[in-house]
This record gives C-alpha cells, sequence and structure tokens, in this order.
C-alpha cells in the first residue's frame, strides 16, 4: 500500500519526539535519583534500576552505579556499594571522557574515606588528579572537582588530627566552588565543607568561629532540602551548646537532628546523634536516658561494624580474584612462552642437525672419491 508523504513524515515526528520525551523523562529521573540518594536511599535505587534497564550510553552507566552506589552507602550496605563501584570502574577505565573518569576516582574516594581506608581514599585522589588534568581550565567541572578533592584530602587530614591542615583544603575548596556561576549546584557540597569547617574549630578551641560554619552548614542544607545534612547542622551547634554547658538547648538540637535522621537510613549519622545525647544526658545525671541512649549507640555501631567487616572482606576477595586472574593470565603467557621456546630450539636442532647431516655425508663422498682416486 502507498504511504502519504505527509503521513510518513507525521510519524518520524511523532517517534522523534516519543524518544525525545523519553530521554528527558529519563534525564529527570536521573536528577531525582541524585538529588534522592541521601534522603531517600530506597526511592533512589528503584529508579536507579529502571534507568539502568534501558540505559545504554556507558558513560551514563558509570553515573547511574555511582548514584546507587552512594544510596546503598546512605543505607550502610557497603557490600553491595562496593560491587556497584567495580562495575563503574571497569566501565571508567575504557571512557575517554576525562570528566566522568575524574568524577568517577573522587566518588570513590569518598567511599573508602567512609569506610575508613585512607590508603584506597588517597589512591584513588591520585588517580583522579591525574584525569582532573585533562579537563580545561575555568570550566564548572574543573572548579568543582578541584573542589571535592580538596574537601576529600581535607577530611583525611581531619582524621589525622592534623585540623590546621584540614582548614587550608576545606578552605581552597571554598574558594574553588565560590568560583562557580550556578552557584545552587554547590550549596550542597558546601554545606558538608562547613560543617567540617566547623568540626576542626571545634577542634581548635574556637567555639563562635565554629558555632558560625555550623550555622552556615545549616542555612545551605535548608536551601538544598537535605534532612541529612541539616541533621549534621544541628549536631554540630549542639556540640557548642554542650561546651556552654546548656544541656537542655543541646538536647533540643539534637532531638531536631534525631527527627530528620530518621528519614535518611544514614546509620552512622543516628550514631553519632545518641552518642550526644547519651553525653548531655549523663552530664545532667539523667542515668535512665544516659542508658536508653547508650544501647541505642551500641546496637547501631555493632550492625554496621558488621556491615562493613562484610564490605572489607568483599574488596578482598575481589581483589584476591583480580590477582589470581593476573596470575593465571602470566602463567598461561609463560606457558606459551615455553612452548614457543622449545618449538624453536627444535627447529633449530633439527636445522643444525640436519646440515650436520649434509656436511656428514658430503665429506663421506669426497673421502670415498679421494681414496678412489688415491688407488687407481
Amino acid at each position: 500500500m502507498k504511504r502519504h508523504p505527509f503521513i510518513l513524515f507525521l510519524m518520524m515526528i511523532l517517534i522523534n519526539f516519543s524518544c525525545f520525551a523519553q530521554q528527558i523523562n529519563d534525564d529527570s529521573l536521573f536528577k531525582r535519583a541524585n538529588q534522592e540518594y541521601y534522603n531517600n536511599p530506597n526511592e533512589s535505587i528503584q529508579i536507579v534500576k529502571e534507568l539502568l534497564k534501558r540505559e545504554r550510553n556507558p558513560d551514563k552507566i558509570i553515573k547511574l552505579y555511582l548514584v546507587i552506589s552512594s544510596a546503598e552507602l546512605t543505607k550502610g550496605n557497603f557490600n553491595a556499594s562496593l560491587q556497584y563501584l567495580f562495575k563503574a570502574r571497569e566501565l571508567a577505565l575504557k571512557s575517554n571522557d576525562p570528566k566522568v573518569q575524574t568524577t568517577f576516582f573522587i566518588t570513590i574516594a569518598l567511599q573508602y574515606e567512609q569506610m575508613e581506608l585512607d590508603s584506597k581514599t588517597l589512591e584513588s585522589l591520585d588517580e583522579a588528579e591525574q584525569y582532573l588534568a585533562k579537563i580545561p581550565d575555568g570550566t564548572y567541572h574543573k572548579y568543582f572537582e578541584i573542589g571535592r578533592i580538596n574537601l576529600v584530602q581535607g577530611m583525611i587530614s581531619k582524621k589525622q588530627s592534623n585540623p590546621e591542615i584540614a582548614l587550608q583544603r576545606f578552605q581552597t575548596a571554598v574558594k574553588s566552588f565560590e568560583k562557580i556561576k550556578e552557584a545552587s549546584k554547590t550549596y550542597y557540597n558546601q554545606s558538608i565543607l562547613f560543617f567540617y569547617i566547623g568540626n576542626c574549630y571545634l577542634d581548635l578551641g574556637s567555639e563562635e568561629k565554629a558555632e558560625k560554619a555550623f550555622t552556615k552548614a545549616y542555612n545551605l542544607a535548608i536551601i538544598t532540602d537535605s534532612n541529612s545534612l541539616e541533621s549534621y547542622a544541628l549536631k554540630g551547634l549542639s556540640q557548642i551548646q554542650k561546651i556552654k554547658h546548656h544541656n537542655n538547648r543541646a538536647l533540643q538540637y539534637l532531638k531536631d537532628a534525631e527527627e530528620r535522621g530518621k528519614k535518611t537510613d544514614d546509620s552512622k549519622l543516628l550514631e553519632e546523634i545518641y552518642k550526644e545525647m547519651a553525653d548531655n544526658y549523663l552530664a545532667m545525671g539523667n542515668q535512665n536516658y544516659y542508658q536508653l541512649y547508650n544501647k541505642k549507640l551500641q546496637e547501631l555501631q555493632f550492625k554496621r561494624e558488621q556491615l562493613e567487616l562484610s564490605s572489607v572482606n568483599e574488596s578482598i576477595n575481589v581483589q584476591n580474584r583480580n590477582a589470581l586472574i593476573k596470575t593465571q593470565e602470566l602463567e598461561s603467557t609463560y606457558k606459551n612462552l615455553i612452548i614457543l621456546t622449545l618449538i624453536l630450539s627444535c627447529s633449530i636442532c633439527c636445522i643444525i642437525s640436519f646440515a650436520a647431516y649434509k656436511l656428514m655425508r658430503g665429506n663421506r663422498q669426497n673421502t670415498r672419491e679421494i681414496q678412489k682416486i688415491l688407488r687407481d
């Protein structure tokens, strides 16, 4: 049946529009998953799994793996988080986009830092900086990733009891984020930064500066509508009140932090909140509530430690499997080399033997001819 050209044209437009609409829908879903992995990790995981079923672009698949890995980490599922990171790593190493590669290695550095695997964190940051050097200067991605690298490096310094060095790193990160014109894209990371800056000032005994930093972290968290970041900032503000011996005010901050923290499935956050609550009740002489929150703390710690142990064992198993594969490849290469050497050696021996045989045969023939001449 002959089709009218206009109908064909209209069909093509509808097909392209359908694909375009699907792409817009997928982009919106990805954005939602990326925003919600901290506040609502279960929803984020569900969205990513649906997107992975139809995504074919390797660079986009890497981003999806990073989001679902972060969501699993938020829930405390370190093993699942690592599994997605290993899948992302395989694709990242094959990518031709330094932005994707830089983002991957910084993200995995953050994951390792939260698992307290500092050597792996620093190793991943070194790899990230190699790809970062390939991103053009003055671009959004350059400033953003420089900020994130300094954020992670500052976190390591803070953990190693070097608050002065950590502050330098964090301030460098803040300056880098401030160079980005689309400021709203940096609020989330800046909230984290000011929370850590507040903790550094606490370590240095500068409570006033610490309170200002925690307040700024809280205000940025409200803009991003992040329950987790709000909760961390409130916990920081409670520490200032505890130092001032305003325990009731500290507990009010902590109860607000707990309310938001329960919406995130962030067990490590809740651990820190329960520890602070127990400390404040102990300072007030309230043994019942002290024991209640201390028990909650111990239960969460035990659960998290079991998950982390499982993840570390899985990471070691993966490394052992990779090492075994490389060993088998080397053994295979070595065996092939031995076989090739034997074949070459045999071939050379055969050639030499054949040449020697021909020479000896020629010599015997010459000897017979000479003897015949002498007899004649």
